[in-house]
């Protein structure tokens, strides 16, 4: 078998990484600064911790969001981000439910393009826990 870069450069991504794309998904979310909100809210972690992680994304070339001096700039998926969704595709519920698992979250029912956080894409995840 064949490994390709991508295949290695998603084997050693952190399962709070691996969170954080699954939470974007196809959508294109209006500011990181919300996003980080969204998860610190919804799974308890510090929101330097999910900034941590974004950085860490992007260094990888997986996402893309502004910068200070790119005001407007959408937070998404790069190309290889989006490889890197489907390729989490089969465990994406299970990812999900372990930081649920851990107390981490109190909703049983999770829609992610909520309105409050200025949240758009043309596809809602919809996880049941």
């Amino acid at each position: 078998m064949v490994v390709s870069r991508d295949d290695t450069k998603f084997s050693k991504l952190t399962l709070r990484e691996q969170l954080v794309i699954i939470e974007i998904g196809f959508d294109k979310i209006d500011s990181a600064s919300s996003f980080v909100e969204y998860i610190s809210e919804s799974y308890g972690f510090s929101k330097s911790s999910v900034w941590y992680n974004l950085n860490r994304l992007k260094e990888k070339g997986l996402l893309d969001f502004a910068t200070r001096e790119e005001i407007g700039k959408a937070l998404g998926l790069t190309a290889a981000g989006t490889s890197g969704f489907l390729m989490l595709e089969k465990s994406q519920k299970e990812i999900v439910e372990r930081f649920g698992a851990v107390g981490m979250r109190e909703e049983k029912e999770y829609r992610y393009a909520s309105s409050k956080y200025g949240l758009r894409g043309e596809h809602e995840m919809l996880f049941s826990i």
